[in-house]
């Protein structure tokens, strides 16, 4: 997963963790139960491992930006109170 490609919208992106964890503990179970990971699964393991990661940095960026949000420049002492998305 490119940063270009990533998802920008939280729920795809909470969707995307949990869909890519998932997969990650089933991969660890499969292991557990043949006594060892598959070269193939190894990759696949790589693969998730490094998407995780880039899922992770995006949400921590995401959070960034709405944590910069609750300052004003001309008082960057003041917080302002975090704004709750409107839910439809």
């Amino acid at each position: 997963m490119s940063t270009e490609h990533a998802p920008t919208d939280k729920a795809a992106l909470e969707h995307r963790l949990d869909r890519l964890a998932a997969e990650r503990t089933s991969l660890f179970g499969a292991a557990r139960g043949h006594g060892g990971l598959s070269a193939e699964n190894r990759r696949r393991l790589t693969v998730i491992e490094r998407e995780l990661d880039e899922c992770f940095t995006s949400l921590r960026q995401r959070r960034a930006v709405n944590d910069a949000r609750r300052f004003d420049r001309d008082q960057p002492f003041l917080r302002r109170p975090m704004e709750r998305p409107h839910r439809p």
